[in-house]
């Protein structure tokens, strides 16, 4: 055996995907606090214990791994989740329906969106308007001291 035999007989565990680590944590506060809340109301030394000896042995990463990003775990989630495009009925008359109401919505939004941001810029216009009206005012007034 060479060298290089022996240094590739270390075994790495494949990482956690991170959904797995998403369940795997929610399961865990599933059953972490109501025995928390349960031991704390039975005994409450006991409670406190549970408490401490549950948040020492939670977390994403059991094994010592560093937790995934956020990012990470974003887009784990929502890989969960079907999105319309992913999601056929079956018939093509449906889905191309569908597929241009939803070009439309997302323009609609695009649309919304942009209003709002005029809305709330002409707002602020409009209170600056007023907060220097109002200066201008206080420094036409005569002053009495």
């Amino acid at each position: 055996m060479t060298n290089d035999d022996t240094s590739n007989n270390h075994h790495h565990p494949a990482p956690m995907p991170v959904a797995v680590q998403v369940l795997s944590t929610l399961l865990f506060a599933a059953f972490a606090i109501p025995v928390t809340i349960v031991a704390l109301n039975v005994f409450w030394p006991a409670g406190v214990v549970i408490a401490i000896i549950l948040a020492w042995r939670g977390g994403f990463a059991p094994t010592g791994r560093p937790s995934p990003a956020p990012r990470d775990m974003d887009e784990a989630l929502k890989s969960l989740v079907p999105t319309t495009a992913q999601r056929t009925s079956g018939n093509a008359s449906f889905d191309a329906y569908r597929h241009d109401m939803m070009e439309r919505l997302e323009v609609e939004q695009q649309n919304f969106e942009g209003f709002l941001a005029r809305l709330r810029a002409a707002k602020d216009q409009t209170e600056f308007d007023t907060f220097l009206d109002d200066r201008a005012a206080d420094a036409d007034r005569p002053s009495d001291a």
